[in-house]
C-alpha cells in the first residue's frame, strides 16, 4: 500500500506542476501581448507652469496638449512662414519648404497657391516681411479654442510689417485665426506632433490701431463657427490683399 500511495502522491505533484507551468505560460503570453499592444513611443506635453504634484494623463501614448503649448506652436510656425528676410520671391518658398513638416498638406497647398499669386502680381520680389506679437496682446486661455482635443483654433493678434527696398509698404495689426491639429506623422522631423492647418472658416481681420495704442485688449470669442476646414487653395491667405481687391475679389481672387 505504501508504494501505491507514494505513486499517487507523485502523480498529484506532477499534475500540480503541470498546472503551475500552464499558468506561468499563460501569464507570460499575456505579458507579451500587453507589451506588444502598449505604445512604443509616449509623447508628453508639459505646460510651462508645471508645479510639484501635478500629474499628466497619458492615453494611447499621448497626453493632452496645454493651451499655452498650442498657442506657442502656432505663433512660432506662423511667424517663421512670414519671415522674409531679404527677398520674398526666394524667402517665402524657402520658409514653406523648410517648415513643411509642420504644415498639413492642405495648408502647404494654400501657401504655395498664395505664393504663385503674389509672384504674378509682383508682390514678392525684393520685399521683406515680418510678423510679431503685439505687446500686451499675448497668450490668454480664451485665445485657444478647442475643437475636441485633436484640433484647436488659435487667435493671434500680430503686427505685420512689410517693406520694399527699405520703404514701408505695410504696418498694420491683424488677428489671425489659425488652426492647429495633431499631426503625428514624422517624429524625427516634427517632434511636436502638431501641424499648422492654416485658417479655418474664419478669416483674418484688422485690429483698430487706436485700440492697440490705448493698450485695449481685443476680446477673443468663445467659439468660431463654422471652423472645420481651411479656406480653399485659390483664396489669398493675406487679408490685406483681400481688402485691396474688394469684396468681389475676396470671394474669388
Amino acid at each position: 500500500m505504501s508504494y501505491i500511495d507514494a505513486l499517487e502522491t507523485e502523480r498529484k505533484k506532477s499534475a500540480q506542476l503541470v498546472k503551475i507551468m500552464a499558468c506561468g505560460a499563460l501569464l507570460g503570453l499575456a505579458a507579451m501581448y500587453l507589451l506588444y499592444a502598449s505604445p512604443k513611443h509616449v509623447t508628453v506635453h508639459l505646460a510651462p507652469d508645471v508645479r510639484a504634484g501635478d500629474s499628466v494623463d497619458i492615453r494611447d501614448g499621448h497626453s493632452p496638449v496645454p493651451s499655452s503649448n498650442v498657442y506657442s506652436f502656432g505663433y512660432y510656425i506662423w511667424q517663421q512662414v512670414n519671415r522674409w528676410q531679404a527677398d520674398g520671391s526666394k524667402d517665402y518658398p524657402a520658409q514653406v519648404f523648410a517648415l513643411q513638416a509642420y504644415l498639413t498638406p492642405r495648408c502647404r497647398a494654400q501657401l504655395v497657391a498664395d505664393m504663385e499669386t503674389r509672384g504674378k502680381r509682383g508682390e514678392l520680389r525684393q520685399r521683406t516681411r515680418l510678423v510679431t506679437e503685439i505687446p500686451g496682446f499675448g497668450f490668454a486661455e480664451n485665445r485657444v479654442i478647442s475643437e475636441g482635443g485633436s484640433s484647436w483654433q488659435v487667435l493671434l493678434d500680430m503686427q505685420l510689417i512689410e517693406e520694399f527696398r527699405g520703404h514701408s509698404l505695410k504696418d498694420v495689426f491683424i488677428r489671425y485665426p489659425l488652426r492647429v491639429v495633431r499631426y503625428d506623422v514624422d517624429r524625427q522631423r516634427n517632434p511636436w506632433g502638431l501641424a499648422l492647418d492654416c485658417f479655418g472658416a474664419a478669416t483674418p481681420a484688422r485690429i483698430n490701431a487706436a485700440d492697440v495704442a490705448a493698450g485695449k485688449p481685443q476680446q477673443a470669442p468663445t467659439s468660431i463657427a463654422p471652423m472645420t476646414l481651411p479656406r480653399t487653395t485659390n483664396q489669398s491667405v493675406d487679408p490685406l490683399a483681400d481688402a485691396a481687391r474688394g469684396p468681389a475679389a475676396r470671394s474669388n481672387p
